[in-house]
């Protein structure tokens, strides 16, 4: 229980320092302050529980590898973020090694606490940054930044309302909705305007409604 409170904290302050990175990068229009911010905070994640990397493999296991691939990819944006095919060919392999490292758990019996977080703080960021890739780009469009930072508004929510541990239920259809969603934030890079700003809406609008329910939820909780 106690490793489980300690990683609780750590998805706040990561939350706390990510949106830091947001709000001084659309401040100065440029992408550059959330992605350092998301080195830092993963290299702590990282550090702080070294024990969980290496608790299959002392290297860590093939599945965490392909999922820090995954980040390295992230923190390249920033380099490639004026050429609309380069960061559709980012997205597209971040997307398919999405699956990949999760199978790799499966298949090669390397699942753990901590790949698992990992991988799911992975896809968060991954949503934020190219958030903030489509943002730029299209100022009118800024609002898709609401559901890029929703998984990082919803935990500072939640824990400061909570005062403590709070474990999330996931819903049947987040699955669905977040693989759907992740598509709509790539594919918007490879089409027009015109229908990326379709594409992407339907993305936001579906990813929004899931979260909303886990409000929902969550104070339906707290004040039963």
């Amino acid at each position: 229980m106690k490793r489980k409170e300690s990683t609780v904290d750590w998805l706040f302050y990561h939350s706390i320092i990510i949106m830091i990175g947001l709000i001084a990068d659309l401040a100065r229009g440029t992408l550059f302050f959330c992605p350092i911010a998301g080195v830092l905070v993963f290299l702590i994640f990282l550090i702080k529980n070294w024990s969980g990397f290496t608790e299959k493999k002392p290297w860590g296991g093939v599945p965490n590898i392909v999922t820090l691939l995954r980040l390295i990819l992230l923190f390249m944006a920033p380099f490639i973020m004026h050429n609309r095919f380069n960061v559709a060919v980012l997205g597209t392999v971040f997307v398919m090694l999405d699956g990949v490292d999760g199978f790799l758990a499966r298949r090669l019996d390397q699942i753990t606490h901590f790949g698992g977080l990992l991988d799911m703080e992975a896809d968060a960021f991954f949503c934020l940054i190219f958030s903030l890739l489509i943002a730029f780009e299209f100022p009118e469009i800024q609002w898709v930044l609401l559901a890029g930072c929703m998984r990082y508004l919803y935990k500072i929510v939640t824990t400061i309302w909570n005062k403590k541990a709070f474990t999330e239920t996931k819903q049947k259809y987040a699955r669905f909705f977040a693989g759907f969603y992740f598509v709509s934030l790539v594919l918007f890079f490879y089409v027009d305007f015109s229908l990326g700003k379709y594409i992407i809406t339907i993305g936001n609008g579906l990813v929004l409604f899931s979260f909303a329910i886990s409000f929902i939820d969550f104070f339906k909780i707290k004040s039963s």
